[in-house]
Parts: C-alpha cells; sequence; structure tokens
C-alpha cells in the first residue's frame, strides 16, 4: 500500500473536530506509535492511523473502549480511560491516499508516558503510579480497590478466553485456560516449525516442551476476564505524582488477571528492550526493582495464586515465542528465553 504523502486525512478529523482548525492548531506527531501514524490533534484529541493490514486491531480497540464505557462499576477509574471520540474509515474519506487506511480518535491525557519518566521521579512516585495503574486494571478485571475484595459487577461477560498477539493470536480459545494454552503452544509449534538456525531451533523446542510440562498449573483462577492485553509503562500516561491514563487497548480481551500483569513485570526485568532509542543505554534492571512488590501489593488475590511460578513462567516463554514468529532474528527474544530457563521470572515473585 503507498503511504500517505500528508500527515492525517484533515477533512475527516474536522469531520469529528468541527471546532478544530489546522492553521491554528497544528497537527503535532507523537513518539511511540510503533505501527501506527500517531498525532497530537490540539492538547485534548490522539488520532491513530493505521493501514489495512493493521486497520482491525483499532476497529477492536474501539469495541474494548465501548464496552468499557458501558460499565457502571469502572466510574471510580473512568477518569484513566480513553474516551472514543470517533473512527476513521480511510476509504470514505474523500481522499485516494488513504483508501485502505483507518483511525480511532480518542480524547489525550496530560502527562508523558511512565517509563520516560520513571529514571528521573523518586522512588514513593514510582511504586504510586504502578499502584494507581494496576488498581485501574483490577478495576476492569472486575474487583474493587485492594482489600475490598471482589467488585459487584460481573465483569466476565464472556465464556472464551482470548490468547496470543499479532499474528498469533487466538480470539475464541474457549472456556478452559489450560485449553486455550495447549491450542496456543500447538499454533506456536506450527509458526515456529521451520527456525533455520540449530540453536534457535533448540531453544523453541525447549521452550514448548517446558510450557507443556507446566499445563496443569494454567487452571481458570478467576474466569475469563476483560483485560488490556498489552499494558506496559510506555501505556500509563503521568503527570506529577498521578496517573492520568492508560492507553492503546487494541489487545484487550478476556484473560486470567495473572495474565495481564506478566507485561508489566517483564518490561520491569527487560527495560532496555522496548525502551525508546535515547534510553536505551540508560535504564536497567535496577532501575525497577520497586515495579514488582508494588504490583503485587496492589492486587494481593493474584499474588497468593497457587503456582504462580509456574503460570509466570508459561506467558514470558509464550510472548516471546511469539516474539520469534513476529520477528524471527530478534536476539532479545532469545536472550530473555534464555533467562527464563534459568529462573529469571522467580525475581518477579512476591517475597
Amino acid at each position: 500500500m503507498t503511504e500517505p504523502t500528508h500527515a492525517l486525512p484533515v477533512d475527516s478529523v474536522r469531520a469529528l473536530l468541527p471546532r478544530w482548525d489546522p492553521r491554528r492548531e497544528p497537527a503535532v506527531p507523537l513518539a511511540g506509535g510503533y505501527s501506527h501514524r500517531v498525532h497530537a490533534i490540539g492538547d485534548d484529541h490522539v488520532l491513530r492511523m493505521t493501514p489495512s493490514t493493521r486497520a482491525p486491531r483499532l476497529r477492536h480497540e474501539a469495541v474494548v473502549l465501548d464496552a468499557l464505557s458501558n460499565r457502571p462499576d469502572l466510574d471510580p477509574v473512568r477518569s484513566v480511560l480513553p474516551r472514543v471520540i470517533g473512527e476513521i474509515d480511510g476509504d470514505s474519506s474523500g481522499d485516494p491516499q488513504w483508501h485502505g487506511w483507518r483511525g480511532i480518535l480518542v480524547n489525550r491525557f496530560p502527562g508523558t508516558n511512565a517509563f520516560r519518566a520513571w529514571l528521573d521521579a523518586p522512588a514513593a512516585v514510582r511504586r504510586r503510579w504502578i499502584h494507581d495503574a494496576v488498581t485501574a486494571l483490577r478495576a476492569v478485571h472486575g474487583f474493587g480497590p485492594p482489600g475490598t475484595g471482589r467488585a459487584d459487577h460481573d465483569a466476565r461477560g464472556s465464556s472464551s478466553y482470548v490468547v496470543g498477539w499479532y499474528g498469533t493470536r487466538i480470539e475464541d480459545a474457549g472456556p478452559d485456560w489450560r485449553d486455550a494454552h495447549r491450542r496456543y503452544l500447538s499454533a506456536l509449534r506450527g509458526l515456529l516449525s521451520d527456525r533455520p538456525h540449530a540453536e534457535t531451533r533448540a531453544l523453541v523446542e525447549v521452550s514448548l516442551a517446558a510450557c507443556a510440562d507446566r499445563l496443569d498449573a494454567m487452571v481458570n483462577a478467576f474466569g475469563p476476564r476483560p483485560g488490556h492485553g498489552d499494558l506496559h509503562l510506555h501505556n500509563v500516561i503521568v503527570s506529577g505524582q498521578s496517573v492520568t491514563g492508560i492507553i492503546d487497548w487494541e489487545w484487550g480481551g478476556h484473560t486470567e488477571p495473572d495474565a495481564d500483569l506478566a507485561h508489566l513485570l517483564r518490561w520491569s526485568l527487560f527495560p532496555a528492550h522496548p525502551a525508546d532509542e535515547d534510553l536505551e543505554d540508560r535504564v536497567s534492571a535496577r532501575d525497577f526493582v520497586d515495579a514488582a512488590p508494588a504490583i503485587w501489593a496492589a492486587y494481593p488475590e493474584v499474588a497468593a495464586l497457587r503456582d504462580l511460578e509456574a503460570r509466570l513462567f508459561t506467558y514470558l516463554v509464550e510472548h516471546d515465542l511469539h516474539q520469534l514468529v513476529a520477528h524471527p532474528d530478534s536476539t532479545q527474544a532469545v536472550t530473555r528465553l534464555e533467562a527464563w530457563h534459568s529462573g529469571a521470572c522467580r525475581e518477579l515473585l512476591p517475597a
């Protein structure tokens, strides 16, 4: 698909924001969009545009956010959840350069992502950011604040789990968490069967076998519950001491709460891997030693799960096997896989 020569479909944006004047308020590109074009539209809105190959992800995100907006139990955390202002269908934009593209316009949260702010923040502020982000996540899962037990709202809303990411995702993985992972591991095995390098192929086989050995630990702990699917510090927006927003819900789906926390835990141990280029040489796991204890303090129900180590190991290994599907030459995925086999996930467990 030909890349559009201009930043965004102005007429379609103005249809959603009639008062916006691009001459007085030019759209500003934002970093960290990965596979999307991301622009700030003034101080109050963000537009994400993506080509047809990834368009279903933004359509799915709009569905996820609309479902969250209809849950009255989420009123206490409503201020940090994005609101969908509207969607853009490039085929209807009137501009042939945008045919096949899709966009989503949401409100913009004040502040910066927590990963970028982390290094210069005091330890107490870091712990508060984690607490507030995890408290919002547990509300999405259907739990009240820590210490109050389950919320009155039954958030499950689906009898089927979702597992995987990008090209490995299984949308309807069934009602049994063990079977969902059995299916996912089988899919990964098929996708990784042609690894050309003997060392990588051996690591893949050992990893698949290690996850299979832990399937008995993958019982339904809380049942299929709505989740974020990709919660890490880049997707947490902070200002001062407060979390102001939790963004990028395109991988939202019904999951187990401990699987949703695995993203935050993974990147606290390997922060250089998702870091912006200018931060890669500055960050290390030492900077994030407070993250895991703060996560478990904010989510004691998950911290108390039986077989938590085996479950986390499975989530972490599956993610990096997926990374090898998407990026066959990823040395980072290999590094992390070797670390999980060496017991690194024990560093992430509750004390």
